[in-house]
């Protein structure tokens, strides 16, 4: 093993999914828009004790909101960044269906499951800038992502969040058959 080798040892550079770096908590300027675009959240599916969305319904660890009912209009979901992303992306691709879900997900537009989600969107928003999470480290810095955000739609139009970013509607669907003639 060369010195730098533990650099690109991936083991040992993740993070279990409820280790303190995992916790971002949307800013406020980013929740303000969207409860007044969905009325309201309904359910925060993955919050904090306290409840910063503001969601009439929320489940916070050690309850798993990710198997838990999300019998809600409208949903709003800031999964937390490690490997059970997938199921939660995969859980509110599939909620998006029975009702309004806002998907708050890092924009790396290379993965699979952010290209799934995006092809499975009704609307999609990248953040004009990175997101300065609401949680105060032992430096007194406020947590910054170190990736740009884009927020999901799921039978919702998040055109009016245009302030937030660059708003795009999908084509969710019109692919669906294509094929790779020209």
């Amino acid at each position: 093993m060369t010195i730098a080798a533990h650099r690109f040892d991936n083991s040992k550079r993740r993070r279990s999914d409820h280790h303190e770096r995992q916790r971002m908590l949307t800013p406020e300027y980013v929740l303000e828009p969207i409860r007044r675009l969905l009325g309201g959240i309904g359910l925060d599916p993955c919050t904090e004790p306290d409840n910063p969305t503001t969601a009439a319904k929320f489940y916070t660890p050690p309850q798993d909101g990710c198997a838990e009912p999300w019998d809600a209009a409208t949903v709003f979901c800031n999964p937390p960044y490690g490997e059970a992303r997938t199921r939660w992306v995969e859980r509110c691709i599939d909620e998006g269906h029975r009702r309004k879900v806002v998907l708050l997900i890092p924009a790396h537009t290379e993965t699979r499951i952010f290209q799934k989600a995006l092809a499975a969107s009704t609307s999609a928003l990248f953040v004009k800038a990175r997101l300065r999470f609401g949680i105060v480290r032992n430096n007194g810095r406020q947590e910054a992502a170190s990736h740009g955000s884009a927020l999901l739609g799921f039978g919702v139009d998040l055109s009016p969040l245009h302030a937030l970013g660059v708003p795009m509607t999908t084509t969710k669907g019109e692919n669906d058959n294509a094929t790779s003639d020209p």
